[in-house]
Formats: C-alpha cells, structure tokens, sequence
C-alpha cells in the first residue's frame, strides 16, 4: 500500500468527526485531486468518500453496541451531524435505523444468561 494512503487512512480513522473532504484529504496527502482519488481508489478499492463514510458507520455501530450515548451525540461523534443523514447512511448501509440496531442489540444482552 502507498505510504501517503496508509498514513492518511490512520489519520482519517482518529478524527472521524473533522470534516473530510476529497480536497483536504489531497492536500493532507500533498496530491491533486485526480491523481489522490485514483491512488486511494486502487491502494484500497473504494472512493475516499466512500471510505470515510463506511469507517465512520462503522464507529457508529460499535459505538451503538457498547454505549448509552443518544444517537444524536453518536451522529456528531463519528462526524455526522445530520440525523437524518446519519439514519439514512446507517439504514442503507446496515439494513435498519441506528435505534432499530440497538434495540435488538440491548435485547440480545439482555436474553444472554449471566455467567453464560
């Protein structure tokens, strides 16, 4: 894998809430735009945005599973401050609302015996 995409990739993963861009993850990466999306495309087979967009649902599915944070405060956490983006994205990447996730989540961990 590139260097600049490897680097950039662990620098996009620990600031999912900045504002991402196509240009400032080029400028970030000292590339122009065309040259940055074609790189990031063949280094990891997906569009930036689309990068960015999948790491950041998938933060907001763990965060679902494993805290009390209301979905809001998830939403602007992971860099979506849009509830209904945010439910939009979710649903059509995971097939159900964040609300709807962790419902069924909470009531696998409540249906788990202790000790079990």
């Amino acid at each position: 894998m590139d260097g600049r995409i490897y680097h950039l990739r662990a620098l996009i993963a620990r600031n999912l809430n900045k504002d991402w861009t196509v240009e400032r993850m080029a400028d970030t990466v000292e590339l122009s735009v065309p040259h940055f999306q074609k790189l990031f495309k063949t280094n990891l087979g997906v569009p930036p945005m689309v990068f960015v967009r999948d790491l950041r649902l998938a933060e907001a599915r763990e965060l679902l599973e494993t805290t009390f944070h209301q979905i809001k405060q998830i939403g602007i956490q992971i860099g979506i401050a849009s509830d209904s983006h945010f439910t939009r994205d979710f649903k059509k990447k995971f097939g159900v609302t964040p609300t709807e996730y962790r419902k069924h989540c909470w009531e696998i961990k409540q249906a788990i015996p202790p000790n079990g």
